[in-house]
């Protein structure tokens, strides 16, 4: 009882407290090497902190999709992020064949929430999914002609626009800083993976 008396009176009523996020009257906050905790109505309760590794990296895919949303916008007021980032991976895999199942595995995605993207794209007519030869369970993935075209004509804009959101994310880091920064993602998704 003592134990747990101790971690949790760290932020009681202590606004200032280092880690402990706010603190409101009703409140007892206290941190941890992974989370912020709040007491709320009997229960503990984390929170991402802005100050540990998970929640900085969460922020900061948050603010890379808000970038990619609104440069695809302005190329493809048709699209949405996620929707773009598949027509794109078809037209950089064109000739190939992609499987839906290949796509959720790339981009770490359920399958419900690529077949609802994949749905709506071939809706939308920018691509086909068709059964697999040897497997009929699984779909292939084809751009239409008109979406080939499309992304053919504006090459050089979404080029452009992929590597401003680089450079803007970037910004301020030297070659090695940017090397180490891609070889410490590879290595958080390899633990995350394995």
């Amino acid at each position: 009882m003592t134990a747990i008396y101790a971690v949790v009176s760290v932020g009681v009523g202590n606004r200032s407290a280092p880690g402990s996020g706010p603190c409101l009257d009703n409140e007892i906050g206290f941190s941890n090497n992974v989370a912020n905790y709040t007491l709320k109505g009997g229960k503990m309760k984390p929170e991402l902190s802005e100050h540990r590794p998970e929640g900085l990296v969460k922020i900061a895919n948050t603010l890379l999709e808000k970038q990619m949303n609104e440069s695809v916008r302005g190329i493809f007021p048709e699209l949405t992020g996620p929707q773009f980032v598949i027509v794109y991976y078809l037209y950089e895999h064109d000739g190939l064949e992609v499987t839906q199942k290949a796509v959720s595995d790339r981009f770490r995605l359920s399958h419900p929430t690529v077949r609802g993207i994949v749905k709506r794209l071939v809706k939308a007519g920018w691509l086909t999914a068709e059964p697999q030869v040897d497997d009929r369970r699984q779909m292939v993935l084809i751009l239409t002609d008109r979406a080939r075209a499309d992304l053919t004509s504006h090459r050089t804009e979404v080029r452009h626009a992929l590597q401003a959101t680089g450079e803007l994310a970037l910004s301020g880091f030297s070659n090695q800083e940017s090397r180490q920064l891609v070889n410490y993602l590879e290595r958080i998704i390899g633990n995350l993976e394995s």
